[in-house]
């Protein structure tokens, strides 16, 4: 019985040698490759920073400029998000590089930065309801066509509008309603 221990621990410590040993071959040879690698990844991020840098967007087309004019939805408010896309176009950046998005709804401006170049934008917008083309007869237009369009446009009954104003010189009115708070401005342009 001591033979057949004995036999079986010497075969057991040789198995258990050679394995070591490949095994710390293994390590060796898999560090120099992995040495390569990271030397062309730091090449080639190296190489797509400078790439990146010379893709600064033109902050001319936003920097103290109006991005334009964005629909007011039923409660006389406007979308952040739809600020954001609109300033992601202008720019061609994603949006998930715009950040700090700042928007002064009583004032309609706004400031963003740009995170990837630490550049801090302001911008105006405009937030005009657009009514579309009515007719104008003896160069006036209806009050009654003006309150029935913006009540389709947006879904709220006619009697909730009220104190409706409308300048037929300037194509450009107000509103003021029991389901949205404060006023809500629109435009609209003469049918021909």
């Amino acid at each position: 019985m001591k033979k057949l221990l004995t036999i079986l621990g010497s075969v057991g410590l040789v198995a258990t040698t050679s394995a070591a040993v490949i095994a710390c071959g293994d390590k060796s040879q898999q560090k120099a490759p992995a040495d390569n690698k990271d030397n062309n990844t730091t090449e080639e991020s190296k190489k797509e920073e400078k790439d990146e840098k010379k893709k600064e967007p033109d902050y001319s087309k936003v920097d103290k400029q109006s991005i334009g004019n964005f629909q007011p939805n039923s409660k006389n408010s406007i979308q952040q998000g739809d600020i954001k896309k609109k300033l992601s176009s202008l720019l061609g950046v994603h949006e998930s590089e715009l950040s700090k998005l700042n928007v002064d709804y009583t004032k309609n401006s706004g400031e963003v930065t740009v995170t990837k170049f630490n550049k801090t934008l302001t911008f105006t917008f405009t937030s005009l309801l657009e009514l579309g083309e009515f007719e104008f007869k003896n160069n006036t237009v209806s009050l009654g066509d003006i309150k029935k369009k913006i009540s389709n446009i947006l879904k709220i009954d006619e009697k909730y509008l009220y104190e409706l104003k409308a300048d037929g010189t300037k194509n450009l009115g107000s509103v003021k309603s029991s389901v949205f708070l404060g006023t809500m401005e629109f435009k609209f342009t003469e049918k021909k």
